[in-house]
């Protein structure tokens, strides 16, 4: 039988596979690991995008890392029902989400909810941060205290 929205398991945030670090990664989970949110930064403009990004989209420049305040708002999310790796076979239901940082770049993470069917786009959501056995910390997202949908 398939899951309801609602039917999502109680979160445990710090299990899941293990994340490695990489040179290109090294200075993101730096700062998770000091329980902050780095994105990057066009060295030679203002633009922030997301992690993984590797050159700048606008100019083609360098990036370099800077820290953000780890508040953002619900742009869309997926119940997942059918686990991506073994490691999360125990989690299913769980939620994916696509959320956009107060400072502008939208990430793909775990969204940590007791109930998926009270989701609604726009939700005020804020950054935690998990750290799995044997791999590095990582962010995920919980619904911001109050929970006020944001215009």
């Amino acid at each position: 039988m398939r899951g309801t929205e609602a039917d999502v398991r109680p979160s445990r945030a710090s299990e899941g596979p293990s994340v490695d670090r990489d040179d290109a990664s090294a200075a993101f989970f730096d700062a998770a690991a000091r329980q902050r949110l780095a994105v990057r930064r066009c060295i030679g403009g203002d633009g922030l995008f997301a992690p993984e990004v590797e050159r700048c989209p606008r100019c083609g420049g360098a990036l370099g890392w800077i820290d953000v305040s780890g508040h953002a708002q619900l742009v869309s999310w997926a119940v997942v029902h059918r686990s991506p790796h073994p490691a999360f076979a125990e989690l299913v239901p769980f939620v994916t989400a696509v959320v956009e940082l107060d400072e502008g770049p939208w990430l793909h993470a775990r969204l940590v909810v007791d109930d998926a069917s009270r989701l609604e786009p726009g939700l005020a959501l804020a950054v935690a941060f998990a750290q799995p056995p044997g791999g590095e910390s990582v962010p995920y997202f919980v619904v911001a205290t109050g929970g006020v949908r944001r215009p």
